[in-house]
């Protein structure tokens, strides 16, 4: 004789769906905490090639942020993927790329990598074009499919 375990089965009235708030608290730390070891890669990636290379100023800027730029882009996209595909819907994970970037942009502040208040602007401009792009990219690509 087979055991079998008992499956819980939800009522017509029940609903496991988590409300939209929690997708995007859940879609704002997971842009956090992919980005902090993805950002620290690229950061080590920036150093070794600007070691390498003996270019011009322009080149070496863009050099040093782009490897940083896109594991923002890599965190949002896949927090987006994630909340897209488990969430209620792409909207949930588009705030949650939005909040992310703001507390993205905060650590930054706080750690004081933001001296002046241009850098600031240009930092927080940045960071809400890719998380928001990115995230809703990653929500469309990874959307949960009609059954």
């Amino acid at each position: 004789m087979v055991r079998r375990l008992p499956v819980l089965q939800s009522r017509d009235g029940d609903d496991p769906r988590r409300p939209n708030w929690q997708w995007i608290l859940i879609g704002a730390g997971f842009v956090v905490t992919l980005f902090l070891p993805l950002a620290m890669i690229g950061a080590w990636l920036a150093a070794a090639g600007l070691r390498a290379g003996g270019l011009g100023s322009r080149h070496s800027i863009v050099l040093g942020v782009l490897p940083v730029a896109l594991s923002f882009a890599l965190a949002c996209a896949v927090s987006g993927a994630l909340v897209g595909r488990f969430g209620n819907a792409v909207r949930q994970a588009l705030w949650g790329g939005l909040l992310g970037s703001f507390l993205v942009w905060g650590i930054a502040a706080l750690s004081g990598s933001l001296s002046s208040a241009h850098l600031a602007f240009v930092a927080l401009a940045a960071l809400l074009s890719i998380g928001l792009l990115s995230a809703w990219l990653g929500a469309r690509l990874a959307g949960r499919r009609a059954s």
